[in-house]
């Protein structure tokens, strides 16, 4: 799968890696939710949960966004260049990788600590003590 460009949907004319702080339009972009394209050329949004280190590699944890029951797909990243513009490719890993790194996944999620969160309006079990 790769990175596609992808509009804000604003009606601009301005492709998503463009659209920064500078940006008059008045627009706003999800910085979370990924636009991938699969190999029929359909865009699939899928939600950026994180991105793990490992072996000196960065991989991208996703979900589908629109999907009832979305699983987590892990793909590694491939920074490319083209046209003196970078993006990433999504690469297919295989599957002790993707158990490695799901793991991975899941003990740094469980590691995460409640001073981490900082949005008092979130439904933390904290903010509520």
């Amino acid at each position: 799968m790769e990175d596609k460009k992808k509009n804000c949907d604003c009606g601009c004319e301005h492709d998503h890696h463009e659209h920064d702080a500078d940006c008059d339009c008045g627009c706003e972009v999800d910085e979370d939710v990924v636009m991938l394209e699969d190999e029929e050329g359909h865009e699939i949004p899928f939600y950026h949960i994180a991105t793990l280190e490992r072996d000196g590699k960065e991989y991208a944890c996703l979900q589908q966004a629109d999907d009832e029951d979305p699983i987590v797909e892990i793909f590694e990243l491939q920074e490319v260049e083209e046209g003196g513009e970078f993006f990433y490719n999504f690469l297919p890993i295989d599957d002790e990788l993707y158990e490695a790194l799901y793991k991975q996944l899941e003990e740094e999620v469980a590691t995460m600590g409640e001073d981490d969160c900082d949005d008092p309006d979130c439904d933390c079990h904290h903010h509520h003590e």
